[in-house]
């Protein structure tokens, strides 16, 4: 994800957000400010030509300055040629101008738009690369919050503040026309409305502040409401919470909704209040030029600066918008740039193997401890185990011997306190990217997305990419060939959000056949029958018997007919093996086991 460099300045948060996203501040930055002086250039000669123009009305020398240049030019000095002349150079200048901001406004809004896009893919990347011991402890709803709000808010900070000093330049080139043509009205112009937006803005600006970290808090919420009600669909009916879920849900947004309300009214104070000083300051400018001057001389100021007006004060008023904008999205901002700061502390994942050679040989875990980085205790300590290469083995205990966090392990997803695990003499820890193209793992609830059950069985996000003769051959190795054959579409047939369209055991084995479709060279059962009935279960415990001895195969279970026809067996206490060996030999050697065995009812 990079690493800009730290700031809590707004500078140094926004090129920090232009980093995470890719882009390269200085020649992201540095190209908009150029397009901002050509379009400040385009307004400064559209209201400098103005000053021509209301001299030609007011019956201006035409033999003298800018008049005596444009009747050279035309060929004559009739005014009433010179006139349509020059108003209708100034209406091509403007439309001219007109289209090179919309071409602007349009380009930058394109790349501040990627930038939202490559900053949220960035934070995702880092949250799904993330190690997997930081990620349990992540709140899923902070995720959706900072991958989703926060990045929009952080962007939205991003075209204020660029929209900003494009308007600042804007402002800066017409007050130079207007200097020139009277410093006094100018001074006084200036003055009214510098009153006007800087006291404006100082009055609004907690409140602008505050309005952006409550929208943020309400945020975080609407998903703490939002996730298990859709979810949790299937315990929220049970429970019949659905509707505590939804009024609490309405709650947040209602608030949100009267937040938007509050942002709307302050994002309008200023324009209103700018129309006002608009009319005080014609009045006092008009008052001004018919005391010190002529009326022609009066009408022709009055006209500059009556254009200038029609310019500038919708980009007042935009400033304004745009500094609102800047302050509300603030938190949003501050919020994406702790995820992101977070997430690059972490470390990161690789995903591509350091070279293309499998891990093969016996599986050992050599004097491993594993202690949680909240726990006083270490969870397992000091177990040492081989596992013979294509043998299944079964790890039973008690609730909190250490079963899923040895998989866990095993699985490189933990790395372990103390000690080692290899495969085949080699760490496991030197390329997991390697080692994990070797293995095939089947969970206690398996994830499927709704797509056809090609696409689940390879696990796929491009059809182009699936192999369907792998897929019919792990279907045919999870023995569910003949259910899918007889679905409507095959293996193309959707099985449903979640796979809710296919029954429980349907869903185990399609996890099984996802398993087998990577040809794996270590498949590992995390209680994947745990929730099963009988006879899926025993069906299962057939496939697998079927695999035995082409596969080292790792089983966790607390239902002891999954596991008794395992090659070996452990035992697991307190984080330490009690017992191993055959189903019977454990049996024997262990009281507590045989207990289990007995509760069980396996004679």
């Amino acid at each position: 994800m990079g690493s800009p460099a730290r700031g809590n300045g707004l500078i140094s948060q926004l090129k920090r957000l232009l980093v995470v996203a890719g882009a390269h501040p200085a020649a992201w930055v540095g190209t908009t400010v150029v397009v901002s002086l050509v379009l400040a250039g385009l307004d400064t000669l559209g209201v400098a030509a103005m000053v021509p123009l209301t001299q030609l009305i007011g019956g201006a020398d035409t033999g003298s300055g800018a008049l005596a240049v444009i009747s050279g030019i035309v060929g004559t000095s009739d005014a009433t040629v010179l006139i349509p002349i020059v108003a209708a150079a100034i209406a091509v200048l403007f439309v001219v101008k007109s289209l090179a901001s919309i071409g602007f406004r349009w380009q930058l809004l394109g790349r501040t738009t990627r930038v939202s896009a490559d900053a949220a893919s960035a934070l995702l990347r880092g949250y799904v690369l993330a190690p997997y011991a930081v990620h349990r402890g992540r709140r899923l709803r902070e995720i959706y919050r900072s991958v989703n709000e926060a990045v929009s808010q952080s962007t939205s900070v991003l075209l204020a503040s660029v929209s900003i000093c494009t308007d600042l330049a804007v402002l800066a080139a017409i007050t130079v026309v207007l200097a020139i043509t009277d410093p006094v009205v100018t001074v006084v112009t200036v003055l009214v409305f510098g009153v006007f937006v800087v006291g404006l803005q100082r009055l609004l600006r907690r409140r602008q502040t505050r309005l952006g970290e409550e929208a943020a808090a309400v945020s975080l919420e609407v998903w703490q409401y939002l996730l298990p009600s859709l979810d949790g669909f299937r315990e929220a009916r049970l429970s019949s919470r659905g509707e505590d879920f939804v009024r609490g849900y309405r709650s947040a947004r209602l608030r949100g909704a009267r937040l938007g309300r509050d942002m709307g009214i302050i994002s309008d104070i200023p324009r209103y209040s700018l129309e006002i000083g608009f009319v005080v300051a014609v009045a006092a400018i008009s008052a001004y030029l018919f005391t010190v001057g002529t009326p022609a001389e009066a009408l022709v100021v009055l006209g500059v600066f009556a254009a200038a007006a029609l310019r500038a004060l919708p980009t007042l008023i935009r400033v304004s918008s745009n500094v609102a904008t800047l302050r509300t999205g603030q938190a949003g901002l501050r919020i994406f740039l702790a995820a992101a700061d977070e997430l690059r502390s972490g470390g990161e994942h690789d995903e591509q193997p350091r070279d293309q050679s499998r891990y093969l040989g016996d599986l050992v875990l050599d004097g491993v401890q594993f202690r949680y980085p909240d726990a006083d205790a270490p969870v397992l300590d000091g177990l040492s185990l081989r596992i013979p290469q294509n043998t299944t083995i079964a790890f039973v205990g008690s609730s909190g011997a250490g079963k899923s966090t040895l998989i866990d392990l095993v699985l490189g997803l933990l790395e372990p306190t103390r000690g080692s695990i290899l495969c085949g003499g080699r760490p496991i820890a030197d390329d997991l990217a390697a080692w994990y193209a070797g293995l095939g793992v089947v969970p206690q609830d398996v994830f499927l997305f709704n797509d056809t059950v090609a696409m689940n069985v390879a696990f796929e996000v491009d059809p182009d990419r699936v192999d369907l003769a792998r897929v019919r051959e792990a279907l045919a190795m999870a023995q569910l060939d003949e259910l899918i054959a007889a679905m409507p579409d095959g293996v193309q047939t959707v099985v449903g959000e979640r796979g809710v369209r296919l029954s429980g055991g349907q869903r185990q084995r399609l996890g099984i056949a996802r398993a087998l479709y990577r040809r794996p060279n270590v498949l590992v059962l995390d209680e994947a029958t745990s929730a099963l009935d009988n006879e899926t279960e025993h069906q299962i415990s057939e496939t697998l018997a079927t695999l035995g001895g082409t596969m080292t195969i790792l089983i966790v279970a607390h239902r002891l007919s999954t596991v008794r026809h395992a090659d070996t067996l452990v035992f697991l206490k307190d984080g330490h093996i009690e017992a191993q060996g055959a189903f019977e030999e454990v049996r024997a050697a262990n009281s507590e086991f045989a207990r289990l065995v007995e509760l069980g009812r396996l004679d």
